[in-house]
């Protein structure tokens, strides 16, 4: 705290005791728990709630994931983004090719969902071999027609 800077009443407690710090923060992602640094924030030195400014929450939720992605050794964002460049595909026909939902490829690259380790084996499989996506969209073609019509003859 600078010596300027008066504590602050904590909306919690009541206490003249928040302070701005820039201590890390742990950030639960998943079944893990994170420790994120780089954020200034402030905290109640009495009662320890902490306040963030808009957008700090999900900055430190992108940095959790890219430490959780780092952990399990899966694609990054710019690796994912590259790759759909490298297949020539778009977000959409990355999308079909791993058989998952619309916009799911754009959120891996946005960084804002980390993809499962599956997806993540099919994207690094179709990047080494990309002739395999003739015969991942072959499957996908026949899976699409759905349960209830009949084959073509």
């Amino acid at each position: 705290m600078s010596e300027d800077q008066k504590p602050t009443p904590c909306l919690v407690c009541g206490a003249s005791a928040v302070v701005l710090t820039d201590d890390p923060v742990s950030v639960e992602f998943r079944e893990s728990s994170y420790v994120v640094d780089g954020f200034q924030y402030e905290r109640c030195g009495a009662c320890g709630e902490e306040y963030y400014r808009a957008g700090q929450v999900d900055a430190m939720h992108t940095r959790a994931a890219d430490m959780a992605r780092a952990e399990r050794g899966l694609l990054t964002p710019d690796e994912i983004r590259r790759l759909r460049f490298d297949l020539d595909l778009t977000q959409a026909a990355l999308d079909g090719a791993l058989g998952a939902s619309s916009g799911t490829v754009g959120r891996w690259e946005r960084g804002s969902v980390v993809q499962p380790a599956v997806a993540d084996r099919l994207m690094r499989l179709l990047w080494a071999h990309p002739g395999l996506l003739v015969e991942v969209a072959q499957q996908v073609a026949c899976e699409s027609r759905g349960p209830y019509r009949p084959r073509a003859k």
